[in-house]
């Protein structure tokens, strides 16, 4: 039996196909045939190994940078909105509230972003600050209040962090930490979690807030829970919100400057 002629050679720069020809066909003997070289492809296992070592790379990096600003992993967000808001937005949408029967004048942005948003997955937070004008001495009372809603159990806060005129970390006791009306939630009919309450309030004083205007950067907050610091809350108050409070409070001092003492 003739044996088929091998009808080309195995190239250096690639692989060759190998095909039947002539009297390989009948007798089933492969021949190489170098014009008709095709690309190997990688092998799967080595796509998912490359693919593994880039997502753990990703991985590591972002844990490095977490763990090397951990006041970035804790910092709190505010919806975009509010973000994109400017003093003189909050400053225009500021109410006065001037009750005859009050001692005080009370000017406040709570209407400046009147929605609320979430700040965890059980927790929903809306936040504005007040002045109160002495109408006798003309002395001004700032006050930072605090909405809470959330689910679980009854939380307790009585203390609130943040970062003092020296930049120093400053503890400061709750002037009213007050809940809703959640008294008859969990009942006998309800036991699972209930939809809950609170309203937070604590005073400053005008050169605290005149100081985080001048660090040019938001405000935050950290209101303590439990010792376990489950229930601790970081709450951020926009730059725009505070200086909007003030332009208000100053207009109302220039512009009614002669009727407060009176």
């Amino acid at each position: 039996m003739k044996a088929g002629r091998l009808r080309g050679a195995a190239s250096q720069s690639g692989p060759a196909t190998l095909h039947y020809t002539g009297d390989n066909r009948r007798h089933g003997s492969p021949v190489i045939d170098p014009g008709r070289r095709r690309a190997c492809p990688p092998p799967v296992h080595g796509i998912f190994r490359s693919l593994i070592v880039r997502l753990s790379s990703l991985t590591l990096g972002l844990a490095a940078a977490m763990l090397a600003s951990p006041a970035l992993a804790n910092k709190p967000t505010v919806p975009r909105q509010l973000a994109k808001m400017d003093a003189v937005a909050f400053q225009s949408a500021a109410t006065i509230d001037d009750d005859d029967l009050e001692f005080a004048i009370i000017i406040s942005t709570h209407k400046g972003f009147r929605k609320e948003w979430r700040v965890n997955g059980s927790t929903w937070a809306d936040s504005h600050v007040e002045a109160h004008i002495d109408k006798q001495s003309g002395d001004t009372r700032f006050e930072v209040h605090q909405a809470l809603r959330y689910q679980g159990s009854q939380r307790s806060y009585h203390i609130v962090h943040f970062e003092g005129r020296d930049g120093k970390l400053v503890a400061q006791s709750l002037d009213r930490a007050q809940r809703g009306d959640d008294s008859m939630c969990p009942n006998s009919e309800f036991n699972g979690d209930c939809a809950l309450t609170m309203k937070l309030v604590f005073s400053v004083d005008e050169t605290l807030l005149r100081s985080v205007l001048a660090r040019a950067d938001d405000w935050n907050l950290k209101f303590k829970g439990r010792p376990n610091g489950q229930d601790d809350l970081h709450i951020r108050i926009v730059r725009a919100e505070i200086e909007g409070l003030m332009l208000a409070v100053d207009d109302y001092r220039a512009t009614f400057s002669g009727q407060v003492g009176e």
